[in-house]
């Protein structure tokens, strides 16, 4: 179970999950794809128009009487399934708080179907709110998406004192498999210092 996390948009995490997720059940892998973003655009990436559900993600934390099968789609590209998500997620980081183990609330759902996949990839919400905790708790591993410009590097430290805070008291288990330069443009200086501070 991986997590595509970084508190800042339009740094290509919903690009990088489903080219990720492709890529993977291209190789033959089985892939959950899991939308955590109430904008919904990785259900959109993959043909499903969030606004015409009827239950998404939000039902499957919020709702008792739903299960995951209720809610997981097949998506026209063979190996991949996809939790969807639409605008209804954002009442659901609200609601959330008056929950017990709230933070985990997604591994808890995700639990019946981990052995049908191999591999879990979540894109988050650009923010470093409960769904995002939520996801960090359910994952193994997280990815960064990072844009190679300065204000992305900048709010790095931030997401990496999350991912240590949730490995402290939720997911000893959390690892970081690495930082996803995108939007890279070589032919900058900018771009060029941004990387190497990255690799650094």
């Amino acid at each position: 179970v991986i997590a595509l996390c970084n508190q800042k948009g339009g740094v290509g995490k919903t690009t990088s999950a489903i080219n990720l997720g492709a890529a993977l059940a291209e190789c033959g892998r089985r892939v959950l794809l899991v939308d955590f973003d109430p904008q919904g655009a990785l259900s959109v990436g993959l043909g499903v128009q969030p606004h015409q559900l009827d239950r998404t993600v939000y039902n499957l934390l919020m709702e008792r009487g739903v299960g995951i099968d209720d809610v997981l789609l097949k998506t026209a590209v063979t190996g991949i399934d996809l939790l969807p998500s639409n605008i209804d997620l954002s009442a659901g980081e609200v609601q959330l708080v008056n929950e017990v183990a709230r933070e985990q609330t997604l591994a808890r759902a995700l639990a019946p179907v981990l052995a049908d996949y191999d591999y879990v990839l979540i894109d988050c919400q650009p923010s470093l709110g409960l769904l995002t905790v939520n996801a960090l708790t359910a994952a193994h591993g997280v990815i960064i998406p990072l844009e190679c410009e300065y204000f992305s590097l900048r709010g790095v430290a931030l997401l990496m004192d999350t991912i240590d805070k949730v490995r402290e008291r939720l997911n000893p288990a959390l690892v970081l498999d690495g930082i996803l330069a995108t939007l890279y443009d070589g032919r900058t200086l900018h771009g060029r210092e941004v990387f190497a501070r990255v690799v650094e």
